[in-house]
């Protein structure tokens, strides 16, 4: 990093419409440390990582008991006999395995299965017969297992063109829509094809266009897919090549695919893990940056020239995801006036005027961070002023 410059307090370059501010921001941590509500600084990438996957039937159900059912399930191998829907024949250990088995399908954080693992038995009877019956055990589930495998050895023959892309676009649907049994199937061996076929388009320059370009994108958004559930989270952060390739994917020629890097990177920025990943896609900007020889946040300032409002917001998220989880004033400071220098400043006058409301929130988000670490910084200065001027008593004069 650059070394800090003596004016970085006026990088913050806050503009306020008035002196009566908004409310302090969401104080989450005992010691104090200011923190931004995640849902406003992340509208929708965190929560997909944490939630269930939602039922795309409801109508189709109305009339059954109120339990998820998913297209496919890895119960499937349970074998369950066509209308023997209450279970009564099986002890309550089978039942049981079954119901933690139906919770991981349903993609539930730990918070949301306590009140469902605290049902009495017979409940968790009705509850396992009713998800087995519209997860469509039997054969079609066991197709439903092979045809994860089946994924992975079609990208082992390493298709190119329009039958990676084909394969691609398959491969993405069946991530959206299986649960999470099926992309345990899928697995690291998938997680590290996908990453390959990146990895070799992004070296190749005549996968710059066309064809190329959106297998690209069309694996970026498997990765997306394939990340909204905690064992795909978990799987891509440990990966070596995942973040890396994810940053090489900001590109500002290529729009849509570097609205959801972005994306994908900003919630990443501020997920809970004892790894600090912000710190991590901070060095995976600078390395691009050392490669192509430019400054580390030239690709976001470029894209923020783009007259793409969608890729305008998705930067600034972004920026403000990055900005946010520095716990050092100086830090964060550094990193604002190391973007101004190369011309935020403009491109934030420029899009105050432009009326779209994920713009807006991410706008409020970077103005009132400024102005915090603007008031910390002078609070700083004034105790230093103090501590100069009554350097014997240490006493604060009123």
């Amino acid at each position: 990093m650059e070394p800090q410059s003596g004016n970085s307090a006026s990088a913050a370059g806050v503009s306020k419409s008035g002196k009566e501010k908004k409310s302090k921001k969401n104080l989450d941590d005992g010691d104090g440390k200011k923190k931004f509500t995640l849902k406003r600084l992340i509208p929708d990438e965190l929560e997909r990582f944490t939630s269930m996957r939602m039922k795309k039937d409801k109508d189709r159900d109305k009339e059954k008991p109120h339990v998820p059912g998913q297209r496919h399930s890895s119960a499937a191998h349970y074998e369950v006999p066509a209308q023997s829907a209450l279970l009564h024949d099986h002890p309550d250990e089978y039942v049981l395995e079954l119901f933690e088995q139906m919770l991981v399908d349903m993609n539930l954080n730990e918070e949301k299965q306590q009140p469902l693992r605290a049902k009495d038995i017979a409940i968790k009877r009705e509850m396992v017969s009713q998800y087995l019956h519209t997860s469509k055990a039997g054969q079609s589930q066991r197709e439903s297992a092979r045809s994860a495998v089946m994924y992975i050895q079609e990208l082992k023959q390493e298709p190119r063109d329009s039958l990676l892309l084909s394969c691609l676009e398959s491969l993405r649907v069946s991530l959206n829509n299986n649960p999470v049994s099926w992309v345990q199937t899928f697995g690291n061996e998938g997680l590290v094809l996908l990453l390959n076929f990146l990895k070799k388009l992004q070296d190749d320059d005549f996968s710059a266009h066309g064809v190329g370009v959106k297998c690209q994108h069309e694996i970026i958004r498997c990765l997306k897919a394939f990340m909204n559930n905690k064992y795909g989270l978990k799987a891509m952060l440990t990966s070596p090549e995942g973040i890396p390739l994810l940053v090489r994917a900001i590109n500002p020629r290529v729009p849509h695919m570097m609205v959801d890097a972005v994306k994908l990177l900003s919630a990443i920025c501020i997920l809970d893990h004892p790894d600090n990943l912000h710190e991590r896609v901070l060095e995976g900007l600078t390395v691009q940056g050392e490669e192509q020889d430019i400054e580390r946040f030239q690709p976001l300032l470029s894209g923020m020239h783009k007259p793409n409002i969608a890729l305008k917001a998705g930067c600034m998220q972004l920026i403000n995801a990055l900005i946010s989880r520095g716990e050092e004033l100086d830090f964060r400071i550094h990193l604002r006036s190391e973007l101004m220098r190369l011309g935020l400043w403009e491109q934030l006058t420029e899009i105050r005027t432009i009326e779209n409301d994920e713009l807006k929130v991410q706008l409020s988000v970077f103005d009132d961070q400024a102005e915090d670490d603007s008031d910390e910084l002078r609070g700083r200065l004034e105790d230093v002023r103090l501590e100069m001027e009554y350097p014997s008593t240490g006493r604060v004069v009123k």
